[in-house]
């Protein structure tokens, strides 16, 4: 077997039942549960070509419960990324991120690149959905809303996906956080940001995480991230 040319260490840190799992699940195996399973700690490993290199990613799932806050933070050590999770269609898990995910991935790992990552998306057009939130007079998760958090928290970059319906997706968004480990990420206008805001995006061109790589664009003018993806992943948005 070839050896990867990185390990990329990638946490998922936020709310239980936000989407952690399927998210972890649909890249490594590409099969989404309809029924959910708590979590404790799952660990898991894959291997794929970014941005011109092989990188071995390990996964970490944690669980969101209270019940694991005192062990929880015993996955952090040498993340190389982590994954600030929320569901697009539980605000309350939006502010969640804000108000604990963030400080405590902060306060255990400070100098690990942090992508907040808006999971489910595909609730902005679950009929379901629409009503529950409705009756509390609340919406969805709009995506300037969540590319305004990711400014305020100095977060790398915001992605967002649907473990549902978009598996290659997914792996962009694991592309995109390996791609930020690899220190590759870099500040240019994020298309389809609102009043010419920037975030994270990349200048190099990047391969599937279980599939062919691709290579550095070097030679070419930088370009965001987001439009070397979209051809690719409709679903996923990378701001």
């Amino acid at each position: 077997m070839e050896a990867a040319d990185a390990e990329c260490k990638v946490v998922l840190v936020g709310d239980s039942r936000c989407g952690k799992t399927s998210l972890v699940q649909r890249f490594v195996s590409d099969q989404f549960a309809e029924v959910y399973t708590p979590t404790g700690f799952e660990k898991y490993t894959c291997t794929g070509c970014v941005g011109g290199h092989r990188v071995r990613f390990v996964v970490w799932d944690t669980s969101g419960a209270a019940a694991y806050d005192s062990v929880r933070p015993l996955a952090y050590p040498d993340a190389r990324v982590f994954l600030l999770c929320f569901r697009i269609g539980d605000p309350d898990s939006l502010e969640n991120a804000v108000r604990k995910w963030y400080g405590e991935v902060r306060q255990h790992s400070p100098g690990a690149p942090l992508i907040l990552c808006g999971c489910a998306a595909d609730q902005r057009g679950d009929v379901d959905t629409l009503a529950r939130l409705a009756r509390r007079r609340r919406a969805p998760v709009s995506s300037e809303q969540a590319l305004q958090v990711s400014r305020q928290l100095g977060a790398a970059t915001y992605v967002e996906t649907s473990s549902r319906t978009a598996g290659r997706a997914v792996r962009d968004a694991f592309e995109v956080a390996a791609l930020a480990a690899l220190g590759k990420l870099n500040s240019a206008p994020a298309v389809g940001a609102p009043n010419g805001a920037t975030n994270g995006t990349n200048n190099g061109t990047s391969g599937g995480a279980n599939g062919g790589g691709g290579t550095n664009g070097g030679a070419k003018a930088p370009h965001p991230l987001k439009a070397e993806l979209k051809g690719r992943a409709r679903s996923c948005c990378v701001m």
